[in-house]
Order: structure tokens, then sequence, then C-alpha cells
């Protein structure tokens, strides 16, 4: 009867757990985004918005109301429908390697932001997350 059951490793159920880890970053960091009266702009980053506050603080809203949005995705995801936990970490990785590349090459911020090594350690966890369950869903397709 065991031999039916699939294993439990660490390797299996790691995508589950980041996931979950990630889901609840997102909608904590969305809602400081969101919600927070400087948006985290200055208090968290340390950005000067005395010019543009207004500009500024509607662009972190917009990504906080995302990032919540994208929480309660995967959210959803780990309750209902774990069969798509691969897309929902491929998605999330994406995110986070647009998210990154920014920070590090685009348009990136005049002043060092916390964000920004805290992403690199989140893209790493999501992508070997999401390595690991293409590697479990693969086992599965065989």
């Amino acid at each position: 009867m065991s031999a039916l059951r699939p294993r439990r490793s660490a390797a299996n159920l790691a995508p589950f757990f980041i996931l979950g880890l990630v889901a609840a970053l997102n909608l904590v960091r969305g809602g400081i985004h969101a919600f927070s009266v400087d948006g985290g702009a200055h208090s968290i980053a340390g950005l000067d918005i005395a010019e543009n506050r207004q500009t500024i603080l509607s662009l972190f809203a917009i990504l906080g109301f995302h990032q919540i949005v994208a929480g309660l995705f995967e959210a959803y995801v780990l309750v209902f429908r774990r069969d798509l936990i691969t897309i929902a970490l491929g998605v999330q990785l994406a995110e986070t390697i647009a998210g990154v590349t920014n920070l590090y090459l685009y348009r990136t911020f005049p002043v060092s932001v916390p964000g920004a090594p805290f992403n690199l350690a989140v893209l790493f966890f999501v992508g070997t997350a999401f390595l690991l369950s293409l590697l479990k869903e693969r086992g599965r397709a065989a």
C-alpha cells in the first residue's frame, strides 16, 4: 500500500511551501504598497517623495494592488487547484525576473533599496521551486 502513495520528500513539498510563502509575501508587501501612508516608498525604501509625491504614491498603490491580486491567486491555487502550482510559480518567477532586472539594470532607484537584495533571494527560491515542480510534473508524466 505504501508503494502507491507519493513520496513526501522535501523536494516534493518545497514548491507548495515556497508558493505559500510567496503568496503571503505578496499579500503583505501589496498591503504596504497600497495602503500605508507613503506606500513604503520613503519609510522602507528611503526614497525622497517630496517631489511628485502623488505620482509616486499612485504607482506604488498600483504595484500593491497587483501584488495583492497575485497573492490571492497563489492562495487560491494552494487551496483549490494544486495542479496549477507549476504555472503559478512560473508566473511569479517571470514577475520576479522582471522586477530584479528593473532594480539592477533598467530603471534603477537613485538610492539603495532593501527590496533589491531581498528580491534576489526571492528569485533564487522561486526559481528553485519552479524547477522542482517541473521535475515533479515530468516524473508524473513518465
